[in-house]
């Protein structure tokens, strides 16, 4: 591969797309702060590196560039596999190939001495290119979440690893006196198949920028309907909560009733607050056994209940209510607990928050007429 075998105009080309590459997934690696785009993002930077020492090497005949290609190279091929292993969950330290540096530098230097062209040179790098392509192919096929982007990664790096091996006997070749005109336009072949790498890299970072953003608005709308959950529902008596009274469907008419558990501070001060929770708890339940399925019952307060019972008459309700006037068992301890109520109306002649009042003054005025009985 001499200088007069490929276009220097191609591979400015080459060069010039591979830095827009590098910038890219830079730019992408830095928004995202993942590991295999920054990885990719230094890949494509050394591309360009190698891809600017050939195009040194075609004006100034310095055998010197032959190994600065050679290591960025390299880098480009272990930086791809880093990021391969990355996109797949299987990190590799990276790190632990420094020691390496000095080695490859070695072989370089030593295979610029050593090849008689940079046709033989590139020969010898194609086999390995084509190698190291394989090897990211391989690592990108273990990958379980599969999407568009990561099906055209697979194919443009298999393309890449088909044109490499085939660049091995086509540049080996040249060394016979074969004349092959074609191969003058592998910059222009390289620079296609970078371009469709560059492509997927970048598809399979929006991807996964789309998911973790799918994935994070599917995590907040689950906290959010938790909290709401919490707000709704009182987790002592699992009834609705206050702040749910104020979601209320507007329009409703019916009975609207206050309920006070009689005694609760006396209960928790002789029995403790454990047993205080164990009388509002049989409160709600008993409440709850003695109003419709499809009437809200709301812990309005500490030891208030307020129950909505839509299309009902006070009739209803009184014929309902009544055999709480005999009391209600806890358990634990073993208390009888004595309940307050009143109802009031509520609909097109009396608004909710009236009657609610209503209702209030009338359950303290039970409570006192059972208090002075």
């Amino acid at each position: 591969m001499d200088s007069n075998d490929f276009s220097p105009i191609a591979v400015t080309f080459q060069c010039g797309g591979t830095l827009l590459l590098a910038l890219m997934m830079a730019q992408l690696g830095r928004i995202f702060a993942w590991r295999y785009a920054r990885r990719w993002a230094l890949a494509w930077t050394a591309m360009f590196l190698a891809l600017m020492s050939v195009r040194t090497y075609i004006g100034t005949h310095d055998r010197g560039w032959w190994a600065v290609y050679l290591v960025a190279q390299w880098c480009f091929l272990i930086l791809l596999y880093g990021g391969c292993r990355d996109l797949t969950d299987r990190h590799v330290d990276l790190r632990r190939l420094i020691w390496g540096v000095p080695i490859a530098i070695a072989v370089a230097v030593v295979l610029t001495r050593v090849m008689p062209n940079f046709n033989a040179l590139f020969v010898f790098e194609a086999a390995v290119f084509a190698t190291g392509s394989l090897l990211s192919f391989i690592a990108l096929g273990r990958r379980t979440h599969r999407t568009a982007g990561w099906q055209m990664m697979r194919v443009s790096i298999a393309l890449i690893t088909i044109l490499y091996y085939a660049y091995v006997p086509l540049y080996g070749a040249l060394a016979f006196g074969w004349e092959l005109s074609f191969l003058t336009y592998s910059s222009l072949a390289d620079l296609l198949a970078s371009v469709l790498l560059g492509f997927g890299m970048v598809l399979v970072t929006s991807e996964e920028a789309h998911r973790e953003l799918h994935d994070a608005v599917t995590a907040l709308r689950i906290a959010r309907d938790q909290l709401e959950q919490k707000l709704r529902i009182d987790p002592l008596t699992d009834a609705l909560s206050r702040h749910a009274f104020n979601t209320m469907p507007s329009g409703l008419s019916g009975v609207v009733i206050m309920i006070d558990l009689d005694h609760l501070k006396q209960i928790n001060d002789e029995s403790g607050h454990a047993a205080g929770d164990c009388a509002i708890r049989a409160a709600a339940k008993a409440l709850r056994s003695r109003i419709r399925a499809d009437d809200l019952l709301f812990r309005w307060g500490g030891d208030e209940f307020l129950a909505v019972m839509p299309a009902a008459t006070l009739e209803q309700v009184q014929e309902r209510l009544a055999p709480l006037a005999e009391g209600v068992v806890c358990d634990e301890p073993p208390i009888k607990l004595f309940l307050s109520w009143g109802a009031a109306e509520f609909g097109d002649t009396r608004a909710l928050d009236d009657a609610i009042r209503v209702a209030d003054a009338e359950m303290y005025e039970r409570r006192e007429v059972m208090r002075s009985a």
